[in-house]
């Protein structure tokens, strides 16, 4: 089965609207339709908020959320602090996902649904709204040279693919995400519903006779993927139809220069050996592991926006300043 990234790249029409301000920025709720051939209905609206400095734009980022709902609230945090200092903060909302679920689906579902066309739309859905954010950026010179794509668990498995593809990212940050999608699907909390699906008697379109030999599968095939190149991944019809939705498939396409991978070593989400396997591939980048959860970091994101900065190569003292003023984060669906 052939995956397809590809989209018809045009000037985006898009809608936009000033939702809640503060002292050095103002946050735009901006929609456009999807450029996805192929979107499941409720989710053909791409959604992101927008948090514009008022003064001179030095800086960019792009943040991709995780699976489900509840941590897009914590991101969100990002959005007025990196813009105090300077800035632009864009938090896309991924399809399938909060305002984006599709019609009798449950947030996030879908990355994981075991049925191979099903898994497709959605990846390649997340992928192409992902590069045609960063196409509207850039046709509204708002995508700055010195740039930054933070991706958190799901957000980090669609940032390795766009990667991949796109040469417009001056940096990545992946924070406690992971691939090898059998290990996903059999041993991670997020993916519960899948085995209870399994115990029912569910058989998958991906399988041939059981999960052990989709394991010797990956075995046999992963060492050939990560030779091949971008194009030969997605049209090969020699690999096993889930690599070609596996992060650790296009990890090797990455410029390793430009990446930081931040593991949590108490991560109980994502599977060890899941996390081992991209971290793995991620060798010559800046790779650190630390005492975290994969859920527990999310209220202190002042230290995460103090990296973020420190990438983007602002002042150590700017950067503080900025991340103390004291906001009120308005979430947008509470009153």
């Amino acid at each position: 089965m052939i995956i397809d990234f590809s989209y018809d790249k045009k000037n985006i029409d898009f809608v936009s609207g000033y939702i809640f301000k503060g002292k050095n920025y103002r946050c735009s709720y901006v929609r456009y339709k999807s450029l996805y051939r192929n979107c499941a209905p409720g989710t053909e609206n791409v959604e992101l908020y927008f948090f514009q400095p008022k003064e001179d734009v030095r800086a960019s980022t792009l943040i991709l959320h995780g699976l489900g709902s509840r941590n897009i609230k914590f991101l969100l945090w990002l959005g007025p602090h990196l813009a105090n200092a300077g800035v632009s903060t864009s938090i896309l909302i991924l399809p399938g996902n909060y305002t984006r679920v599709e019609n009798n689906s449950m947030s996030g579902r879908s990355y994981l649904y075991p049925d191979i066309d099903v898994l497709y739309r959605f990846w390649e859905h997340g992928v192409i709204d992902t590069l045609s954010t960063i196409d509207l950026l850039d046709q509204s010179n708002l995508w700055k040279e010195n740039n930054i794509l933070v991706g958190y668990c799901l957000g980090g498995m669609i940032s390795t693919m766009v990667g991949s593809i796109d040469n417009r990212i001056n940096h990545f940050l992946f924070m406690t995400t992971g691939g090898h999608m059998p290990h996903i699907l059999h041993q991670s909390p997020a993916a519960v519903f899948v085995r209870r699906m399994f115990e029912k008697g569910f058989r998958p379109n991906f399988y041939l006779d059981n999960k052990d030999m989709l394991y010797d599968i990956y075995d046999e095939q992963f060492p050939k993927v990560r030779k091949m190149s971008f194009d030969h991944i997605v049209s090969s019809e020699e690999i096993h139809p889930l690599l070609k939705v596996d992060p650790i498939s296009y990890a090797h396409l990455l410029d390793m220069n430009k990446v930081t991978f931040i593991d949590a070593y108490f991560d109980s989400t994502l599977p060890v050996k899941s996390r081992k396997a991209l971290y793995d591939e991620m060798y010559g980048a800046n790779r650190k592991i630390l005492p975290i959860s994969h859920v527990n970091w999310l209220p202190f994101g002042y230290f995460l926006a103090k990296y973020i900065l420190h990438k983007l190569n602002i002042n150590a003292k700017e950067a503080k300043k900025a991340l103390l003023i004291r906001e009120r984060i308005e979430n947008p669906l509470e009153k």
